[in-house]
């Protein structure tokens, strides 16, 4: 049986949180869970007690941060750790219920043949219910800069992404320097150079019902000069 490992990292997402353990505990997946934690309110951190409790059959494991340090140091912080504990696949998705766990079927039937499985909202029409105009707007946007400076059609900003660690070696994380948002186009950018077998299915992203996004303006114009710096450190790399 193959290990796999969930990866879930947060800032303030308590309540969704909550939900979305719910709803990944009803899948027939027998998957451990790490759970990165930038949120130092008490009432997640008692949360995240009762829930080892509660889920004495699942491993959950928990890393607690002091400060915000990233979602790009948190997608990397959770895959050295699957790497280290030597699961065979990582699953990784956002935690503002933007994602469903119904679609890890999705995920998981074509991973064993592929490096890469990813969710994408580009394939079929209405894929983005209760998303902002503005958040639309970024998204097409990142999509279409990516698909002319890197040559693919991939959803290379989704999260909701499962690695084959058997297939894909773990040197990827140090070409991935940022620690913001734009490691998920950078990685795809990384694969793709690679010429890994990357495969995408459709899927719904789902706007926010509770809490605020955490994506600055910073993040933003960070992420538009990174894809200029990141063409060229692809063009120059060995394949």
């Amino acid at each position: 049986m193959k290990k796999i490992l969930l990866i879930l990292s947060l800032l303030n997402e308590g309540r969704n949180l909550e939900i979305l353990i719910e709803r990944v505990l009803r899948t027939k997946y027998n998957l451990d869970i790490l759970i990165i934690n930038d949120d130092t309110n008490t009432k997640t951190v008692k949360y995240f007690l009762n829930l080892k409790k509660k889920t004495k059959k699942r491993n959950i494991f928990f890393k607690f941060r002091k400060k915000r340090l990233g979602i790009g140091k948190a997608q990397k912080d959770g895959l050295k750790f699957a790497y280290s504990k030597k699961y065979d696949y990582a699953i990784t998705m956002d935690t503002d219920l933007a994602h469903h766990p119904r679609y890890f079927n999705n995920l998981l039937k074509n991973i064993k043949k592929n490096h890469l499985i990813v969710g994408s909202r580009f394939i079929k029409k209405n894929s983005t219910p209760g998303i902002s105009s503005f958040r639309n707007f970024l998204s097409n946007s990142a999509f279409l800069v990516t698909k002319f400076l890197f040559g693919h059609t991939y959803d290379s900003t989704n999260s909701f992404r499962c690695y084959n660690l058997n297939l894909i070696g773990k040197e990827f994380l140090n070409f991935c320097k940022s620690n913001d948002y734009d490691f998920f186009f950078t990685s795809m950018a990384y694969f793709n150079k690679r010429k890994y077998a990357i495969r995408q299915f459709p899927m719904k992203i789902y706007g926010r019902k509770n809490g605020y996004s955490k994506m600055r303006v910073s993040h933003i114009l960070k992420s538009i000069s990174m894809m200029g710096a990141i063409y060229f450190k692809i063009l120059f790399m060995k394949r």
